[in-house]
């Protein structure tokens, strides 16, 4: 697999979804291996997934090296998960996931992007 065929089936699994509107921000490949899929996922009750990922598929499977699924509704964090390396204390390190305004982080692990769907569905079920 290289790194365009890793933005295709992104891409595919993205329309899969019942989403009101998907809008790519950025979806770059550095090289036949490495680049970065920034994209946006709007819902039916206002509420939007932002996307990140710098990936490499080098060793001919996808690598996360920075991932970032923000999901939101008017300006207001619900979770993130990311793996940005600013809770060194988190016994998940550097994995974790952002809860609520807050945004306290808690102990996470990598999540797919179909689990963060599901993840986002039941917050739809209770709209």
């Amino acid at each position: 697999m290289n790194i365009h065929d890793y933005f295709s089936s992104m891409q595919r699994g993205l329309k899969q979804r019942r989403v009101t509107h998907r809008e790519p921000v950025v979806i770059e490949a550095i090289d036949d291996n490495n680049g970065l899929f920034h994209y946006l996922v709007h819902f039916w009750d206002d509420s939007l997934l932002e996307i990140r990922e710098i990936v490499t598929t080098q060793h001919g499977y996808p690598q996360k090296r920075f991932y970032s699924y923000h999901y939101q509704k008017a300006g207001q964090t619900i979770f993130r998960y990311d793996n940005a390396p600013h809770h060194p204390d988190i016994s998940s390190f550097p994995h974790h996931k952002h809860i609520g305004a807050r945004e306290q982080a808690s102990p996470a692990s990598p999540p797919t992007l179909s689990a963060v769907f599901d993840e986002i569905e039941g917050f739809l079920e209770q709209v």
